[in-house]
């Protein structure tokens, strides 16, 4: 009994398991021949970028690192397996859910949070919760150092807010 409530306590994050999964996940799509709107490349880069710079803006919110780590990795999900970018963070909701739930990692409450956020990701212009707010953040911040040109207002406004809090 001592020893199983030791590795409890010291059981390795689950963010790691989430990011491993996705990562699979994009491997397996690569053999699914459908047109994509970006390539899988790009969202492998993308995804291990977002977790990063969510981590960092975690810590400074005093936001889970498991819960922002996840939100990060699986954002553009319903993009990864659907190939579409138009609606794709609504696209990912029910996946995301799907996703997390087969992991086994996450409770319930954590997946509606994971999945709501993901869903809301792309509503840059939108004030949600804080899970949300960072999911976008690290989205926005992602594709900034991946060069993205920025053209909409409130994706400007948020790279700067997110450039001040990270003190760039």
């Amino acid at each position: 009994m001592a020893l199983f409530q030791l590795l409890k306590k010291t059981a390795p994050s689950r963010a790691p398991r989430a990011l491993c999964a996705m990562e699979t996940l994009i491997m397996d799509q690569q053999v699914r021949n459908i047109q994509r709107d970006i390539e899988l490349d790009f969202e492998y880069d993308h995804i291990r970028e977002a977790v990063r710079y969510a981590k960092t803006l975690a810590l400074k919110r005093k936001i889970d690192l498991d819960l922002a780590a996840a939100v990060a990795a699986l954002q553009n999900i319903g993009r990864i397996v659907t190939g579409k970018s138009e609606g794709h963070a609504e696209a990912g909701y029910l996946p995301a859910k799907e996703f997390l739930t087969r992991l086994n990692c996450f409770n319930e409450k954590e997946i509606e949070q994971i999945a709501t956020a993901v869903r809301n990701h792309s509503r840059k212009g939108e004030q949600d919760g804080p899970l949300d707010e960072l999911a976008k953040d690290a989205d926005i911040y992602a594709r900034y150092l991946q060069g993205h040109e920025f053209t909409r207002s409130d994706d400007i406004s948020r790279l700067s807010r997110i450039r001040a809090e990270l003190e760039f």
